[in-house]
Order: structure tokens, then C-alpha cells, then sequence
């Protein structure tokens, strides 16, 4: 994986998160038969998003939208998570131990606040996703954490995959035929 958007502060380059991983979303959606345009129906997801996300131009699929797009499907979230995503793995599997962080958090930043080993240092360690990328996650409701990401972090606090994507997105619901989007 190679690391992308970066800046500089105080001479010292910052890299705010890891390249997204390649994705089998394409195959497993044509396996699937569901088209760009019954996922947008039923999601409100932009057609043109959609086909991005299928033909692997968009590599970053935003974790919400992969949810959806699982309940469109009626696979669990997890098993999506595994077909598309098969040889998705970890940076380490080993643990650091370093200081808990504490502050006013998302939705996100409480899950992973509760993880039996919570530890921003210890989840950027075990998943590549700079620690950064992490903190900003618990704290900025306008970050969305992505698909990726999200199935990392799972792995590295030896989640079910899919686990904490029901916890976050258990509101979620498809539009039904006839409804306003």
C-alpha cells in the first residue's frame, strides 16, 4: 500500500491516510445481478458513484455506502466485507502499548474508544491507517471513515467482520418503492 495526501508542517511531511486497497465490489455486484441504477433506488447513492465504485476508478469506498450497498444485496455486511476485500490484511499483528487518548467523540470515536484494546497508537500500528487519520476519526463528525478502513480496524480488535459496521450504521434503511428520497 502506498501512502497518499500528504502536507507539510514544521519541515515534516503528514500523510493523512493509506491508499485504499483494490476491491472486487464490480464482480461481486455483477455476480450479485444488481445494477448501478436499482443500488441508487434503493440507496440515494449517485449512479455515477456507483459505477465508479464498480469499475475501480473509486478504489475509497466510503464505509456507509458499502453498508447500504449490503442491505441492497441482502448479504451480511460481513460477508460483503470478505468478498470484496479477500486479501485485505493488517500492517502488524503485534501490539504496542502507549497512552489511551481522551476527548468529545463521534459515534465512530465511541466504538472505538470501547474496543477491548483501544489504543489509537496500537489500531495505527496494527492497521497502517495513520494515527492522525485515526484521532480526527473520534473527533469530526464531517470524517467518514471508509469501507476499508473500518473492516482494518475490525481486524485488528478481532471483530466479526461486519461487526462494527452494524453497530455504527443499525439506522441505516433502503427507500422503499414510491418514497420521497
Amino acid at each position: 500500500m502506498s501512502l497518499t495526501p500528504s502536507f507539510y508542517t514544521f519541515n515534516e511531511i503528514v500523510t493523512l491516510k493509506v491508499e485504499a486497497p483494490d476491491n472486487l465490489l464490480g464482480p461481486y455486484l455483477t455476480n450479485k445481478g444488481k445494477d448501478s441504477v436499482d443500488i441508487h433506488g434503493k440507496t440515494g447513492i449517485p449512479i455515477g458513484s456507483i459505477r465508479k465504485m464498480r469499475s475501480g476508478e473509486t478504489k475509497a469506498i466510503p464505509a456507509i455506502e458499502l453498508y447500504k450497498i449490503s442491505l441492497v444485496t441482502k448479504d451480511a455486511i460481513g460477508v460483503v466485507l470478505k468478498e470484496i476485500y479477500p486479501s485485505l490484511k493488517l500492517v502488524q499483528t503485534d501490539k504496542v502499548i502507549l497512552t489511551n487518548i481522551k476527548s468529545d467523540t463521534t459515534d465512530l470515536g465511541k466504538v472505538i474508544m470501547h474496543l477491548e484494546d483501544y489504543n489509537l497508537d496500537n489500531l495505527a500500528y496494527r492497521t497502517g491507517i495513520k494515527r492522525g487519520r485515526l484521532q480526527r476519526l473520534t473527533k469530526l463528525d464531517s470524517t467518514k471513515i471508509l469501507s476499508h478502513e473500518l473492516y482494518l480496524i475490525e481486524m485488528a480488535s478481532n471483530k466479526e467482520p461486519g461487526e462494527l459496521f452494524i453497530s455504527l450504521f443499525a439506522d441505516i434503511k433502503l427507500h422503499i418503492q414510491g418514497e420521497e428520497k
